[in-house]
């Protein structure tokens, strides 16, 4: 049985993962690998849904078909997209082995904990945030092309998402890509296969009542203020400078359209992906864990702090008129917290 992989682009990567997700084999399995275009997110997801596919069919046999003059296969193999689907496969480079440049992050794997370590070891009594944020400000230094401005704003939105991987995902590892183009355009895709959004949101008792199946909770993992954390006795009023306040992803997803870019988050059986132009779609896929894929342009950066400001004022707004959210944003949500 052969398996073609599609262009590695946002939608046709998310449809391939459900399509993979039906298919039922019973016979050696052959993946032909010739896609014409590559992004980071289609290539991240692509590796995580055929990883899980080939676990959930492990007495099966698989083999790789793939042609590395095809330029595509050849950027996806230097960024660590085969071995990052099995490291018995022998094309191209481990995740993380390329050294990335101020054009590209290579897949690379992120372990929250071994961050946290590492700070540690070198004499840093600080908290998982805070390292969270040092590893974030490292990432986006690579694609931000010596722009301090496009350099703090992707440290941000590096962070915002890394840190709800320990906070929600109940995991502590995900895999990061990234890519800048010559337009401006830089796009950050950032994966885990934890419990998942719907799962994550569902831990606590006051959301089960609306939040029923992926779609919903997608829709609501978007609004300001909503989190599995929320507590309507406690509000946000902790002491703690990373407690959780329910507005990362609708900071990032906002932050996303304010600079003329996109931004996708898919988990379980459904995406949300919204466009440049701000148009929002819902479809299917299939996937066990988190998905977001953040794509923003330099052309229309000014302060990266008055954007941040502006959109959490906003969101404060919205969070006030819905029930079960935390009304303000924390203080990370409102900014950088490291000087860096």
């Amino acid at each position: 049985m052969i398996c073609e992989i599609p262009a590695l682009e946002t939608l046709k990567a998310l449809k391939f993962a459900k399509d993979l997700d039906e298919l039922i084999v019973d016979e050696a399995f052959t993946f032909n690998a010739n896609m014409k275009w590559v992004r980071p997110f289609g290539m991240l997801l692509t590796a995580c849904s055929i990883k899980q596919f080939r676990e959930k069919h492990i007495d099966i046999p698989f083999n790789f078909e793939c042609y590395i003059t095809n330029k595509s296969i050849s950027y996806a193999s230097h960024m660590g997209f085969f071995k990052s689907i099995s490291e018995r496969l022998e094309i191209g480079k481990e995740p993380g082995e390329a050294m990335g440049n101020d054009n590209y992050i290579p897949i690379t794997e992120i372990n929250t904990n071994q961050i946290l370590k590492d700070e540690v070891s070198k004499g840093r009594m600080i908290e998982m945030g805070d390292a969270i944020e040092l590893k974030a400000s490292e990432l986006a230094k690579i694609v931000s092309r010596d722009n301090k401005e496009f350099h703090s704003l992707l440290t941000y939105l590096i962070r915002e998402i890394l840190r709800n991987i320990p906070e929600h995902a109940d995991c502590n590892k995900a895999w990061i890509c990234g890519q800048y183009w010559r337009d401006g355009t830089a796009e950050i895709a950032i994966v885990d296969e934890g419990i998942g959004v719907l799962n994550s949101l569902r831990r606590n008792v006051i959301h089960r009542e609306y939040i029923r199946n992926d779609e919903e909770g997608l829709k609501y993992a978007l609004k300001a203020g909503i989190s599995q954390a929320f507590q309507p006795s406690k509000s946000n009023a902790s002491n703690n400078p990373w407690a959780n306040s329910g507005f990362g992803l609708y900071m990032v997803s906002e932050i996303c359209k304010e600079l003329q870019g996109s931004f996708c988050l898919a988990s379980g059986e459904k995406y949300l992906n919204i466009n440049c132009d701000g148009s929002t779609s819902i479809g299917n896929t299939a996937f066990k864990g988190t998905a977001v894929k953040i794509t923003v342009s330099t052309n229309a950066l000014q302060r990266s702090q008055d954007i941040i400001n502006k959109i959490a004022k906003q969101g404060e707004g919205q969070a006030r008129t819905i029930r079960n959210a935390f009304k303000k944003a924390s203080m990370p949500s409102k900014g950088l917290i490291e000087n860096l």
